[in-house]
């Protein structure tokens, strides 16, 4: 028994001793990773060096992203200002264009007469040219045989300054209708 006792003995110190080797090689290696990382690869910087730069570039990298952002709602604060003015300028404009417009003599109407019974084809007309306000003027051209004449007539808010003729009248209507 004593001879299976020394060989289980001498197994178990050459295990050991293998277990020992596996562990001494183990650290080695752990040492020399360490010792890597601690001196880096070029042995002057180490990884912490590292890390301390790629987090100074990160903070440069955030404040440059602060910065734009500002500069960036700055233009925009600037351009809504801006379009704000803008459409503020449109409006007034389109504002005196409408007031203009209504001004405009773009209410116009026609009608022809005969204006002698001995006269045909309805050559004598009343022409009226009006704003939106019914301002304007009303033109009668009266043919007859002999002669043509023209007559003028000054309308404010669609009455005449003078007494209209029925015609004058009709042209007036038919224009302010359109």
């Amino acid at each position: 028994m004593s001879t299976w006792l020394a060989v289980a003995a001498v197994i178990f110190g050459v295990a050991g001793f293998l277990a020992g080797v596996l562990a001494l090689r183990t650290l080695s290696r752990l040492r020399r990773s360490v010792a890597l990382l601690s001196r880096g690869t070029s042995g002057r910087e180490t990884i912490l060096d590292v890390a301390d730069k790629h987090m100074a570039a990160s903070e440069a990298v955030r404040k440059d992203i602060l910065e734009l952002q500002r500069d960036l709602a700055a233009a925009q604060e600037e351009l809504a200002s801006g379009l704000a003015a803008e459409r503020q300028d449109l409006a007034q404009t389109v504002q005196g264009l409408a007031s203009s417009v209504g001004t405009v003599l773009r209410r116009v109407a026609l009608v022809r007469f005969d204006a002698f019974e001995d006269l045909g084809g309805r050559l004598s007309f009343s022409l009226a040219l009006l704003d939106d306000g019914g301002n304007g003027v009303t033109l009668t051209s009266i043919a007859s045989t002999s002669d043509t004449r023209l007559y003028a007539k000054a309308l404010t808010a669609g009455a005449g300054e003078h007494p209209l003729s029925p015609e004058e009248e009709q042209a007036v209507k038919a224009a302010l209708a359109r």
